[in-house]
């Protein structure tokens, strides 16, 4: 009866999220077998979510449904997944919102471009869009459009930061951004051009380091400067960090000076590899699928965006009610805040008490970090 009670109790929470949504009834009856069988199987390929599908048709024909279910144009990923967004959005109040920008492989040859909040260690999912291609394959001006599917979210937001690789630090980007009056920290490859102060010798950013000898544990910072001899992009800061346990330096361009720290800033960055590791090695193998339709793929994205925001609203439930201890130590934080919703989802599983689910979003909080907990 397990996956019978997880479908049925999916099935009710998702009409009740899209009451207001003109969503036929067969695309969400087959969305919910699909998280049934994602949450389940933990596994993106069909047939293992299939084998997990609480209807009594042939493995091969519920294989064939969600192939065509990733097919259809009528799934809108937008509309599916705006309640989502909206969920968070509504939550941030006065936060700052992080946007996070990064490229993850997904399928055999194609790679997802995507935008997240970063959120307690993680990150949320936004937008996302998968093309063709190796790394470093995606555009500018696709990074450019991703970041104005997002924006309608949080143009009236109070401050937005922008935190990417050196992948994005293009001309597309850094125009857009400036345009929208985003904040951003983004890393860029030494050997760009910068000018730091009017009329003076354009330097690749590295050799003026080299030339100054920067040695590892050193931290270099540069307000007001001309970003690049091609696009002369004025009044940026330049950040130059060598982490000691590194074997080069950071180059971080931004809009912060240096009393904002804007290398810690960027440290947010790193937390998407949480959100990736959970749709992979660490949650639904996202990295084995055999799909090798872009379109198809975002479709399946969409299924991980929402088990992803179902678990990570649960963690956070189990946070602000105070009851870690059901599934992690009291005396120390072995957990991420995915695996605390994702342990906790299983255990309301097993004991029947799904009733007790609840997503929440929550900025105020801060999670211990790992380790041992002061005692009280």
């Amino acid at each position: 009866m397990t996956a019978q009670t997880l479908y049925t109790s999916l099935k009710d929470l998702l009409q009740q999220i899209y009451q207001e949504h003109r969503i036929p009834k067969k695309l969400l009856t087959t969305l919910a077998l699909l998280l049934t069988g994602l949450f389940l199987g933990r596994h993106v390929q069909l047939w293992q979510i299939a084998v997990w599908a609480p209807v009594a048709v042939q493995l091969l024909s519920l294989v064939r449904r969600f192939e065509r279910w990733c097919a259809n144009e009528h799934v809108d990923i937008a509309v599916f997944f705006k309640p989502f967004v909206l969920a968070m959005q509504t939550s941030l109040g006065h936060e700052v919102a992080y946007l996070l920008i990064d490229c993850t492989q997904a399928g055999r040859k194609c790679r997802t471009l995507f935008i997240g909040l970063a959120y307690h260690g993680t990150v949320l999912p936004l937008v996302w869009k998968t093309g063709k291609g190796h790394k470093g394959h995606v555009t500018g001006a696709l990074h450019q459009t991703l970041l104005q599917e997002v924006y309608p979210y949080f143009q009236h937001h109070a401050q937005v930061v922008v935190l990417g690789d050196a992948e994005f630090s293009n001309a597309d980007v850094i125009r857009w951004l400036r345009r929208v009056r985003w904040d951003f920290v983004l890393r860029f490859r030494g050997n760009f051009k910068i000018q730091t102060t009017a009329g003076a010798e354009w330097e690749a950013v590295n050799q003026r380091c080299t030339a100054r000898h920067l040695q590892a544990g050193q931290l270099w910072h540069w307000d007001d400067v001309t970003f690049t001899q091609t696009h002369q992009f004025s009044h940026l800061c330049v950040t130059v960090q060598w982490a000691e346990d590194e074997t080069e330096p950071l180059y971080l361009v931004s809009t912060f000076p240096a009393a904002e720290h804007p290398e810690q800033l960027y440290e947010m960055r790193y937390w998407v590899e949480t959100l990736f590791g959970n749709h992979k090695s660490r949650g639904f193998q996202l990295a084995r699928t055999h799909m090798t339709d872009p379109a198809h793929i975002d479709r399946l994205m969409l299924a991980l965006a929402i088990a992803t925001c179902l678990i990570l609203g649960l963690g956070t439930h189990l946070i602000l009610s105070g009851h870690t201890r059901q599934v992690d130590r009291a005396d120390r934080r072995d957990l991420s805040l995915f695996q605390l919703g994702w342990r906790w989802f299983f255990r309301l599983l097993a004991l029947e008490a799904l009733h007790d689910f609840k997503m929440v979003f929550d900025w105020s909080f801060k999670l211990p970090p790992p380790g041992p907990q002061p005692q009280n």
